[in-house]
Protein backbone atom coordinates (compact mmCIF):
# COMPACT_ATOMS: atom_id res chain seq x y z
CA UNK A 1 0.00 0.00 0.00
CA UNK A 2 2.89 2.27 -0.77
CA UNK A 3 2.45 4.83 -3.49
CA UNK A 4 5.85 6.25 -4.37
CA UNK A 5 6.53 9.48 -6.15
CA UNK A 6 9.84 10.40 -7.72
CA UNK A 7 9.00 13.94 -8.63
CA UNK A 8 11.55 16.55 -7.71
CA UNK A 9 11.48 20.31 -7.62
CA UNK A 10 13.68 22.56 -9.68
CA UNK A 11 14.21 25.93 -8.02
CA UNK A 12 12.68 28.73 -9.93
CA UNK A 13 15.46 30.79 -11.44
CA UNK A 14 15.55 34.46 -10.72
CA UNK A 15 14.86 36.66 -13.68
CA UNK A 16 16.52 39.97 -14.20
CA UNK A 17 14.22 42.67 -15.49
CA UNK A 18 15.84 45.85 -16.76
CA UNK A 19 14.01 48.96 -15.61
CA UNK A 20 14.05 52.42 -17.08
CA UNK A 21 15.05 55.16 -14.72
CA UNK A 22 13.08 58.34 -15.13
CA UNK A 23 15.28 61.27 -14.03
CA UNK A 24 13.55 64.55 -13.39
CA UNK A 25 15.61 67.72 -14.02
CA UNK A 26 16.68 69.37 -10.78
CA UNK A 27 15.35 72.74 -11.92
CA UNK A 28 11.85 71.28 -12.35
CA UNK A 29 12.01 69.71 -8.87
CA UNK A 30 13.03 73.07 -7.39
CA UNK A 31 10.16 74.88 -9.09
CA UNK A 32 7.60 72.34 -7.75
CA UNK A 33 8.97 72.63 -4.22
CA UNK A 34 8.74 76.40 -4.35
CA UNK A 35 5.14 76.25 -5.53
CA UNK A 36 4.17 73.87 -2.70
CA UNK A 37 5.83 76.10 -0.09
CA UNK A 38 4.04 79.14 -1.45
CA UNK A 39 0.68 77.32 -1.38
CA UNK A 40 1.25 76.26 2.25
CA UNK A 41 2.16 79.82 3.22
CA UNK A 42 -1.02 81.17 1.62
CA UNK A 43 -3.11 78.57 3.44
CA UNK A 44 -1.58 79.47 6.83
CA UNK A 45 -2.21 83.16 6.11
CA UNK A 46 -5.86 82.46 5.31
CA UNK A 47 -6.31 80.44 8.51
CA UNK A 48 -4.66 83.17 10.58
CA UNK A 49 -6.91 85.84 9.08
CA UNK A 50 -10.07 83.77 9.57
CA UNK A 51 -9.27 82.97 13.24
CA UNK A 52 -7.81 86.37 14.09
CA UNK A 53 -4.37 84.97 14.89
CA UNK A 54 -0.87 85.69 13.73
CA UNK A 55 0.84 83.43 11.24
CA UNK A 56 3.38 82.50 13.94
CA UNK A 57 0.55 81.31 16.23
CA UNK A 58 -0.97 79.15 13.48
CA UNK A 59 2.41 77.59 12.70
CA UNK A 60 3.06 76.89 16.41
CA UNK A 61 -0.36 75.23 16.81
CA UNK A 62 0.21 73.09 13.70
CA UNK A 63 3.63 72.00 14.97
CA UNK A 64 2.13 71.17 18.38
CA UNK A 65 -0.68 69.09 16.88
CA UNK A 66 1.84 67.23 14.70
CA UNK A 67 3.96 66.45 17.76
CA UNK A 68 0.91 65.22 19.72
CA UNK A 69 -0.20 63.00 16.82
CA UNK A 70 3.27 61.46 16.66
CA UNK A 71 3.26 60.89 20.42
CA UNK A 72 -0.14 59.14 20.22
CA UNK A 73 1.06 56.94 17.36
CA UNK A 74 4.22 56.02 19.28
CA UNK A 75 2.16 55.21 22.39
CA UNK A 76 -0.21 52.97 20.44
CA UNK A 77 2.70 51.15 18.77
CA UNK A 78 4.36 50.59 22.15
CA UNK A 79 1.07 49.29 23.62
CA UNK A 80 0.61 46.84 20.75
CA UNK A 81 4.18 45.62 21.16
CA UNK A 82 3.64 45.03 24.89
CA UNK A 83 0.38 43.14 24.25
CA UNK A 84 2.02 40.97 21.58
CA UNK A 85 4.92 40.17 23.92
CA UNK A 86 2.55 39.26 26.74
CA UNK A 87 0.49 36.97 24.50
CA UNK A 88 3.63 35.24 23.20
CA UNK A 89 4.88 34.79 26.77
CA UNK A 90 1.50 33.39 27.87
CA UNK A 91 1.47 30.88 25.02
CA UNK A 92 5.03 29.74 25.77
CA UNK A 93 4.36 29.49 29.51
CA UNK A 94 1.13 27.49 29.11
CA UNK A 95 0.74 23.98 27.64
CA UNK A 96 -2.65 25.03 26.32
CA UNK A 97 -3.55 27.25 23.42
CA UNK A 98 -7.06 28.64 23.17
CA UNK A 99 -8.30 27.62 19.74
CA UNK A 100 -11.04 29.52 17.97
CA UNK A 101 -14.22 27.83 16.77
CA UNK A 102 -13.88 27.43 12.98
CA UNK A 103 -16.43 29.56 11.19
CA UNK A 104 -16.50 27.46 8.02
CA UNK A 105 -15.87 23.88 6.94
CA UNK A 106 -12.73 25.10 5.16
CA UNK A 107 -11.43 26.59 8.41
CA UNK A 108 -12.08 23.29 10.20
CA UNK A 109 -10.14 21.21 7.66
CA UNK A 110 -7.24 23.69 7.88
CA UNK A 111 -7.29 23.43 11.68
CA UNK A 112 -7.27 19.63 11.44
CA UNK A 113 -4.43 19.59 8.88
CA UNK A 114 -2.21 21.72 11.11
CA UNK A 115 -2.86 19.40 14.09
CA UNK A 116 -1.93 16.34 11.97
CA UNK A 117 1.31 18.04 10.91
CA UNK A 118 2.27 18.97 14.48
CA UNK A 119 1.68 15.41 15.67
CA UNK A 120 3.69 13.94 12.78
CA UNK A 121 6.56 16.32 13.56
CA UNK A 122 6.56 14.82 17.09
CA UNK A 123 6.82 11.30 15.66
CA UNK A 124 3.13 10.34 15.92
CA UNK A 125 2.18 8.60 12.69
CA UNK A 126 -0.99 6.71 13.70
CA UNK A 127 -3.72 9.26 14.32
CA UNK A 128 -7.47 9.51 14.79
CA UNK A 129 -9.29 12.53 13.37
CA UNK A 130 -12.96 13.27 14.06
CA UNK A 131 -14.34 16.01 11.81
CA UNK A 132 -17.62 17.83 12.32
CA UNK A 133 -19.71 16.39 9.50
CA UNK A 134 -21.85 18.85 7.56
CA UNK A 135 -22.82 19.36 3.94
CA UNK A 136 -21.08 21.98 1.82
CA UNK A 137 -24.19 24.19 1.81
CA UNK A 138 -24.53 24.03 5.60
CA UNK A 139 -22.56 25.51 8.46
CA UNK A 140 -21.03 23.69 11.41
CA UNK A 141 -23.88 25.11 13.48
CA UNK A 142 -26.46 23.09 11.52
CA UNK A 143 -27.90 19.88 12.97
CA UNK A 144 -27.43 17.83 9.81
CA UNK A 145 -29.86 15.02 9.09
CA UNK A 146 -28.72 11.84 7.32
CA UNK A 147 -31.76 9.75 6.31
CA UNK A 148 -29.51 7.79 3.95
CA UNK A 149 -27.27 6.64 6.80
CA UNK A 150 -23.52 6.10 6.51
CA UNK A 151 -23.56 6.06 2.70
CA UNK A 152 -25.06 9.56 2.57
CA UNK A 153 -22.76 10.84 5.33
CA UNK A 154 -19.75 9.55 3.40
CA UNK A 155 -20.88 10.85 0.02
CA UNK A 156 -21.99 14.34 1.09
CA UNK A 157 -19.66 15.11 4.01
CA UNK A 158 -16.96 12.66 5.08
CA UNK A 159 -15.37 12.10 1.68
CA UNK A 160 -15.20 15.78 0.53
CA UNK A 161 -14.04 17.01 3.95
CA UNK A 162 -11.35 14.32 4.26
CA UNK A 163 -10.11 15.04 0.74
CA UNK A 164 -9.92 18.76 1.48
CA UNK A 165 -8.01 18.09 4.70
CA UNK A 166 -5.50 15.79 2.97
CA UNK A 167 -4.86 18.40 0.28
CA UNK A 168 -3.78 20.80 3.03
CA UNK A 169 -1.47 18.41 4.89
CA UNK A 170 2.06 19.11 3.72
CA UNK A 171 4.85 16.50 3.71
CA UNK A 172 7.93 16.65 5.86
CA UNK A 173 11.05 18.15 4.33
CA UNK A 174 14.33 16.43 5.23
CA UNK A 175 16.51 19.47 4.73
CA UNK A 176 14.23 21.83 6.64
CA UNK A 177 13.27 19.23 9.26
CA UNK A 178 9.74 20.51 9.37
CA UNK A 179 6.55 20.90 7.41
CA UNK A 180 7.14 22.08 3.86
CA UNK A 181 4.32 24.60 3.58
CA UNK A 182 5.39 25.55 0.06
CA UNK A 183 4.96 22.04 -1.33
CA UNK A 184 2.37 21.48 -4.04
CA UNK A 185 -0.94 19.82 -3.08
CA UNK A 186 -0.85 16.01 -3.25
CA UNK A 187 -2.61 13.73 -5.71
CA UNK A 188 -5.69 12.13 -4.13
CA UNK A 189 -6.94 8.61 -4.93
CA UNK A 190 -9.85 6.78 -3.32
CA UNK A 191 -10.50 3.06 -2.93
CA UNK A 192 -13.95 2.04 -1.62
CA UNK A 193 -13.97 -0.66 1.03
CA UNK A 194 -17.67 -1.44 1.55
CA UNK A 195 -20.31 0.67 -0.21
CA UNK A 196 -23.07 -0.07 2.31
CA UNK A 197 -20.80 1.13 5.14
CA UNK A 198 -19.75 4.28 3.30
CA UNK A 199 -16.14 3.37 4.03
CA UNK A 200 -13.04 4.00 1.94
CA UNK A 201 -9.26 4.22 1.97
CA UNK A 202 -8.02 7.58 0.70
CA UNK A 203 -4.40 8.16 -0.32
CA UNK A 204 -2.63 11.50 -0.68
CA UNK A 205 0.49 11.04 -2.80
CA UNK A 206 2.92 13.87 -2.04
CA UNK A 207 4.64 15.60 -4.92
CA UNK A 208 7.86 15.79 -2.89
CA UNK A 209 8.18 12.01 -2.56
CA UNK A 210 6.75 8.95 -0.78
CA UNK A 211 7.96 10.10 2.65
CA UNK A 212 5.16 12.66 2.67
CA UNK A 213 2.37 10.30 1.55
CA UNK A 214 -0.68 10.07 3.81
CA UNK A 215 -3.46 7.48 3.97
CA UNK A 216 -6.84 7.88 5.66
CA UNK A 217 -9.44 5.20 6.37
CA UNK A 218 -12.89 6.78 6.49
CA UNK A 219 -15.68 5.36 8.69
CA UNK A 220 -14.06 2.13 9.91
CA UNK A 221 -16.19 0.17 12.38
CA UNK A 222 -15.78 -2.82 14.70
CA UNK A 223 -16.03 -5.41 11.94
CA UNK A 224 -12.98 -7.69 11.75
CA UNK A 225 -12.44 -6.65 8.12
CA UNK A 226 -11.52 -3.12 9.19
CA UNK A 227 -9.39 -4.23 12.11
CA UNK A 228 -7.39 -6.48 9.79
CA UNK A 229 -7.03 -3.74 7.16
CA UNK A 230 -5.84 -1.27 9.80
CA UNK A 231 -3.12 -3.70 10.84
CA UNK A 232 -2.09 -4.22 7.21
CA UNK A 233 -1.86 -0.51 6.40
CA UNK A 234 0.07 0.13 9.62
CA UNK A 235 2.66 -2.52 8.78
CA UNK A 236 2.97 -2.07 5.01
CA UNK A 237 2.34 1.66 4.54
CA UNK A 238 2.99 3.62 7.72
CA UNK A 239 5.98 1.62 9.00
CA UNK A 240 6.41 4.09 11.84
CA UNK A 241 7.22 6.91 9.40
CA UNK A 242 4.20 7.93 7.34
CA UNK A 243 0.87 9.28 8.53
CA UNK A 244 -2.09 6.89 8.68
CA UNK A 245 -5.41 8.45 9.78
CA UNK A 246 -8.63 6.88 11.03
CA UNK A 247 -11.32 9.43 10.13
CA UNK A 248 -14.52 9.40 12.21
CA UNK A 249 -14.32 5.74 13.27
CA UNK A 250 -17.56 4.20 14.61
CA UNK A 251 -16.18 3.36 18.05
CA UNK A 252 -15.40 5.31 21.19
CA UNK A 253 -12.99 2.87 22.82
CA UNK A 254 -12.09 -0.79 23.24
CA UNK A 255 -15.39 -1.43 25.05
CA UNK A 256 -17.16 -0.93 21.71
CA UNK A 257 -16.07 -4.50 20.89
CA UNK A 258 -18.50 -6.64 22.80
CA UNK A 259 -18.88 -10.40 22.86
CA UNK A 260 -19.50 -11.63 19.31
CA UNK A 261 -19.52 -15.35 18.57
CA UNK A 262 -19.22 -14.57 14.85
CA UNK A 263 -15.93 -12.73 15.44
CA UNK A 264 -14.02 -14.64 18.13
CA UNK A 265 -10.91 -12.81 19.28
CA UNK A 266 -12.01 -9.55 17.59
CA UNK A 267 -11.55 -7.50 20.77
CA UNK A 268 -8.02 -8.81 21.32
CA UNK A 269 -7.15 -8.09 17.69
CA UNK A 270 -8.55 -4.56 17.99
CA UNK A 271 -6.51 -3.98 21.12
CA UNK A 272 -3.36 -5.10 19.32
CA UNK A 273 -3.94 -3.27 16.00
CA UNK A 274 -5.58 -0.07 17.24
CA UNK A 275 -5.20 0.62 20.97
CA UNK A 276 -1.73 -0.68 21.92
CA UNK A 277 0.13 -0.66 18.61
CA UNK A 278 3.50 1.12 18.66
CA UNK A 279 3.17 4.77 17.71
CA UNK A 280 6.24 6.99 17.78
CA UNK A 281 7.74 6.96 21.27
CA UNK A 282 4.91 4.98 22.93
CA UNK A 283 2.61 1.99 22.59
CA UNK A 284 -0.57 4.00 23.11
CA UNK A 285 -2.04 3.11 19.74
CA UNK A 286 -3.82 5.63 17.52
CA UNK A 287 -3.75 9.10 19.08
CA UNK A 288 -6.67 11.51 18.68
CA UNK A 289 -4.94 14.55 17.20
CA UNK A 290 -8.06 16.44 16.09
CA UNK A 291 -11.69 16.27 17.10
CA UNK A 292 -14.56 18.74 16.78
CA UNK A 293 -17.59 17.81 18.88
CA UNK A 294 -20.98 19.55 18.70
CA UNK A 295 -23.63 18.90 21.33
CA UNK A 296 -26.15 20.55 23.61
CA UNK A 297 -25.87 21.27 27.34
CA UNK A 298 -28.43 23.19 29.40
CA UNK A 299 -30.16 24.04 26.14
CA UNK A 300 -27.04 25.80 24.81
CA UNK A 301 -25.21 24.96 21.59
CA UNK A 302 -21.73 23.76 22.60
CA UNK A 303 -18.49 23.02 20.76
CA UNK A 304 -15.44 21.16 22.05
CA UNK A 305 -12.19 21.13 20.05
CA UNK A 306 -9.16 18.92 20.52
CA UNK A 307 -6.16 19.89 18.39
CA UNK A 308 -2.76 18.36 19.07
CA UNK A 309 -0.86 19.04 21.30
CA UNK A 310 -3.33 21.18 23.24
CA UNK A 311 -6.06 20.24 25.70
CA UNK A 312 -9.73 20.21 24.78
CA UNK A 313 -11.02 23.77 24.41
CA UNK A 314 -14.66 24.23 25.41
CA UNK A 315 -17.09 26.77 23.95
CA UNK A 316 -20.77 27.66 24.06
CA UNK A 317 -22.55 29.84 21.51
CA UNK A 318 -24.13 32.93 22.99
CA UNK A 319 -25.73 34.15 19.78
CA UNK A 320 -26.85 32.80 16.45
CA UNK A 321 -24.48 32.11 13.57
CA UNK A 322 -24.38 34.65 10.77
CA UNK A 323 -24.54 33.72 7.08
CA UNK A 324 -23.47 36.19 4.41
CA UNK A 325 -25.18 36.67 1.06
CA UNK A 326 -22.63 34.46 -0.70
CA UNK A 327 -23.39 31.57 1.62
CA UNK A 328 -20.27 31.79 3.81
CA UNK A 329 -20.79 31.20 7.53
CA UNK A 330 -19.20 33.35 10.20
CA UNK A 331 -18.85 32.59 13.89
CA UNK A 332 -20.99 34.63 16.26
CA UNK A 333 -20.42 34.98 20.01
CA UNK A 334 -18.65 31.68 20.74
CA UNK A 335 -17.71 32.06 24.41
CA UNK A 336 -14.65 30.20 25.65
CA UNK A 337 -15.62 28.37 28.85
CA UNK A 338 -12.36 26.62 29.71
CA UNK A 339 -10.30 23.57 28.88
CA UNK A 340 -10.13 19.88 29.76
CA UNK A 341 -7.47 17.21 29.50
CA UNK A 342 -10.13 14.55 28.84
CA UNK A 343 -13.04 14.52 26.41
CA UNK A 344 -15.71 16.71 28.05
CA UNK A 345 -19.10 15.48 29.24
CA UNK A 346 -22.45 17.24 29.05
CA UNK A 347 -22.47 17.64 32.84
CA UNK A 348 -19.03 19.26 32.74
CA UNK A 349 -20.21 21.72 30.09
CA UNK A 350 -23.39 22.45 32.08
CA UNK A 351 -21.35 23.29 35.18
CA UNK A 352 -19.11 25.64 33.18
CA UNK A 353 -22.11 27.35 31.57
CA UNK A 354 -23.78 27.87 34.96
CA UNK A 355 -20.62 29.57 36.25
CA UNK A 356 -20.29 31.92 33.27
CA UNK A 357 -21.95 35.32 33.66
CA UNK A 358 -22.67 35.53 29.92
CA UNK A 359 -25.19 32.68 30.29
CA UNK A 360 -27.13 33.91 33.32
CA UNK A 361 -30.12 34.23 30.99
CA UNK A 362 -31.09 30.97 29.29
CA UNK A 363 -31.16 30.53 25.51
CA UNK A 364 -34.98 30.71 25.57
CA UNK A 365 -34.87 33.86 27.70
CA UNK A 366 -32.40 35.51 25.35
CA UNK A 367 -34.58 34.66 22.34
CA UNK A 368 -37.64 36.24 24.01
CA UNK A 369 -35.61 39.31 25.02
CA UNK A 370 -34.24 39.76 21.51
CA UNK A 371 -37.75 39.47 20.04
CA UNK A 372 -39.07 42.22 22.31
CA UNK A 373 -36.10 44.46 21.55
CA UNK A 374 -36.84 44.24 17.83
Amino acid sequence: ICLASTNSFVPRSARSCPRRCLVRPRAAESDESSKLLEAAARLRAEIAEAEGKSIEQVEAEAAGEKARAKARADEMAASRAVQAARREADIKASPRLVLSVPATLQAMTTQAARAVERAHADGICLQTVRLGLARADEGLEEDSQWPGGAEQMYREAARPLTEEMLRKVRPLSKDRRGVDIEALPPTITVQDIWDFDGSALMTAEAKAGPEGDVQAMIFPNTDARYVNDIGTVTEEFSKGKRVFLLVNPFWRGLDSWGLNILQPGAKRMAERNIFTVGNGRSNDGFVTTYSLMRFSARGESCVAIKAYPYDWQLFARLGSPIQSKDGQWFESDAIHLGSSKEEPTSQQMTDLINKNDAFKVSAMGRAVRDTWQK
